[in-house]
């Protein structure tokens, strides 16, 4: 399946690390910095400077554990558990216990789809309207996908970058962008199809002030 080419290139990438490879590094951090920052802000009160040091933290522990990864899930994913353990601690040592962010995405059935994301085709991301909760989930999804399907979705339906822009963000051809927005949307709509299964986020659709869903 493709998730699976998928963790092995994260494997490769986290092998190269291991052997000081500073390319590798420098795509690791680049990549996974803005990942993590989103993903802990969601879970800190949008706390900026909090989510910033924990995202800072995440990546020298994940440095420090690196030889950990096997490759049996997505490097994000493996990440993210360093996270919600940094999280908890640190609000536990805060006594602040009660103030753990639980977002929706962190419910079992989420973490499930957004862990073994596949692929398929309908729906497209510019459809879903947005309020704070929302965008914060589908920022998770789009970080959750494979290759660089997340960045070239934010490109084209957030930044409303043209198919040229992409081509030369990417030092690619504009067919092989086409390619890649293809198979990109095809991976979003598996996701949003198994999340249009849970009823909390039928519920969550529904709180929207203009929904264009019913």
């Amino acid at each position: 399946m493709n998730w699976m080419k998928a963790y092995q290139a994260d494997l490769k990438l986290a092998k190269a690390i291991i052997k000081g490879d500073e390319k590798a590094f420098n795509e690791f951090f680049d990549t996974y910095h803005p990942k993590l920052f989103r993903f802990i802000m969601n879970r800190v009160e949008q706390d900026y400077d909090l989510a910033h040091d924990m995202a800072q933290e995440t990546l020298c522990k994940s440095l420090d554990k690196m030889a950990d990864y096997r490759g049996e899930a997505a490097l994000f994913t493996w990440m993210c558990q360093i996270s919600r353990s940094l999280i908890h601690a640190h609000f536990v040592k805060q006594k602040r216990r009660d103030k753990v962010v639980v977002p929706m995405t962190d419910s079992p059935e989420m973490r499930n789809i957004l862990e073994n994301i596949a692929m398929n085709n309908q729906q497209q991301p510019e459809q879903i309207t947005l309020n704070a909760q929302l965008k914060h989930t589908l920022e998770e999804v789009l970080d959750h996908l494979p290759s660089n399907y997340g960045h070239v979705l934010s490109w084209k339906y957030i930044d409303q970058l043209s198919v040229g822009e992409i081509a030369e963000q990417l030092d690619t051809t504009q067919i092989a962008v086409q390619s890649i927005l293809a198979r990109a949307r095809k991976s979003f709509q598996q996701v949003i199809q198994k999340m249009m299964q849970l009823d909390h986020f039928k519920d969550l659709l529904n709180t929207q002030p203009e929904n264009n869903h019913g």
